[in-house]
């Protein structure tokens, strides 16, 4: 009985001392998850952003693609870029590491549909207005949808994360007070419904990257994006426009940006920021798409920057960090 017990000390000991080792390093190593996600969920807005002014150049050249045609190139690109990197990942993948598939082509179907309609209207919408007008609208919109929708399906939304979605709104409002915006257009009621079609992405992303590894979800998504696009640039017609504009190696350099960079690059980092981060959170982060956005447009567009638009674009990034760290000071404690 004394050896029983004393081997029962001494196993209950090794397991103390194991489970007070391994405290130090997942610690660490939850910090640096957390910086790492940061990261991600910054990258994300800062591809995103290259979208507009593209598609804004894509629209202007002599023989633009139709709205339609333009996202059916957009997501074909950025699905042809990361397919390569999808296959070797699973050629490295031992038995027992395969992906999870159960419910994936689901997950990817819903989250693909509200892309398409969101990027549909998004681009029909530039043609009527400026590409920091519609990075201003559907950023506001965003900014007040994803966090109310979590709060809808009851998911808790901390004070940092409202304080930080009415500063942005603060800074959005005098970027787009720069740009005097007028009064309602129809461009700004199909980029409101766009913003919606965002939300509700956004929202379900954080429940569908949590089961799914990024690099298959964004694949089947993108792919399920390109298909819906070209069937619809089909059945209207595009097929002697598509074409006519390939055919231009400004167009062909451009889809190619935006597709592997603005489409392929921003989702990626989306997925991997939000398999451990809730939407909410995250799109403070993403709410400073339209100072990216408005920085691209400077330097490829020639759209000018004023002085209350570099206060607005200052508010938006010190509201977005102040919230994060605010957070992040919340969830240590």
């Amino acid at each position: 009985n004394l050896q029983a017990h004393d081997r029962r000390h001494e196993e209950r000991a090794t397991k103390e001392e194991m489970h007070v080792d391994s405290q130090q390093p997942v610690g660490q190593n939850g910090c640096a998850e957390r910086a790492f996600l940061a990261t991600a969920a910054l990258l994300a807005p800062i591809c995103w952003a290259s979208g507009a002014p593209i598609a804004r150049a894509l629209l202007s050249t002599a023989q633009p693609l139709p709205s339609s045609a333009l996202v059916a190139s957009r997501f074909a690109v950025s699905a042809l870029v990361l397919a390569p990197l999808l296959a070797v990942d699973m050629r490295k993948r031992t038995k027992g590491e395969e992906f999870a598939t159960e419910g994936l082509f689901r997950a990817a179907a819903e989250l693909a549909f509200y892309l398409f309609v969101g990027n549909a209207l998004v681009t029909e919408s530039l043609r009527a207005c400026g590409a920091g007008h519609a990075e201003f609208v559907v950023n506001a919109a965003k900014a007040v949808a994803v966090p109310s929708l979590a709060y809808l399906v009851g998911i808790r939304v901390s004070k940092a994360t409202w304080s930080g979605a009415a500063g942005v709104m603060a800074g959005l409002t005098l970027l787009t007070g720069a740009q005097g915006a007028g009064g309602a257009t129809l461009a700004d009621v199909g980029l409101l419904l766009a913003a919606l079609c965002f939300s509700a992405h956004t929202q379900r992303m954080s429940v569908h990257a949590a089961k799914f590894d990024a690099l298959p979800l964004t694949v089947t998504k993108l792919s399920m994006v390109a298909v819906m696009a070209v069937t619809a640039s089909l059945a209207r017609g595009d097929g002697s426009a598509i074409s006519s504009a390939v055919a231009s190696k400004e167009v062909l350099l451009l889809l190619f940006l935006s597709g592997a960079i603005s489409v392929a690059g921003g989702m990626m980092f989306q997925a991997t920021a939000q398999r451990n981060v809730g939407a909410a959170e995250s799109q403070i982060i993403y709410a400073t798409q339209p100072v990216w956005a408005a920085l691209y447009a400077w330097a490829a567009l020639g759209e000018t920057m004023g002085g209350q638009e570099i206060l607005g674009g200052a508010v938006i990034l010190l509201s977005s960090a102040l919230s994060s760290a605010w957070d992040a000071k919340d969830s240590e404690a």
